[in-house]
């Protein structure tokens, strides 16, 4: 009798144990898939992922064809080779919101090139900077340029991140500079 009180009293521990670490494992999962959804990306997230992102370029993870893999469509786990997702894993990313945030970071970067080019291209035609051209045709012009600005979806809040270090984040993100030169 005691071996079966023993047994059952052993076997209840174990599931109780078992429910709480699938408990904690489906909160874990349910935490990570938010994250993974996050359409946007904040200054917290561009600074973890700048230095990785500079030592995966750096690196003979990225020599392994993977890094064009990054600008294609579908989810990167599924595309990258096993040693490039435990790579990630290791420097706590997953492979999947560590090239979102490539992409994403690199449209915030392209928008904001767009849109400091886009108000100085409207700035020269307001202040009559094309001689030889009527006022609507200039009108037309100034109008099509500033429809252009945020074609990308990009919040202020992204481009205000980027504004003060564009050239630098721009260049870490093309690999020309390490992020070793980033403040």
């Amino acid at each position: 009798m005691k071996k079966l009180v023993f047994i059952f009293a052993f076997l209840f521990l174990g599931i109780y144990f078992a429910n709480i670490i699938y408990t904690d494992s489906q909160e874990e999962k349910a935490r990570q898939e938010k994250i993974l959804r996050k359409p946007f990306i904040d200054k917290e997230e561009m600074n973890r992922f700048l230095p990785v992102w500079s030592e995966y370029l750096a690196s003979d993870v990225s020599k392994i064809g993977a890094k064009q893999i990054s600008l294609t469509m579908g989810k990167a786990s599924e595309k990258f080779p096993l040693q490039t997702i435990r790579w990630l894993k290791d420097r706590g990313w997953n492979a999947d919101r560590f090239f979102y945030v490539e992409q994403r970071l690199k449209a915030i970067v392209k928008s904001a090139f767009m849109q400091e080019h886009i108000k100085a291209t409207v700035h020269v035609l307001e202040t009559g900077g094309v001689s030889g051209v009527d006022g609507v045709t200039v009108q037309r012009m100034i109008d099509d340029q500033k429809q252009r600005i945020n074609v990308e979806q990009i919040t202020p809040g992204e481009l205000d991140m980027v504004m003060p270090d564009l050239i630098l984040i721009s260049d870490i993100l093309d690999g020309s500079r390490p992020y070793s030169s980033f403040k």
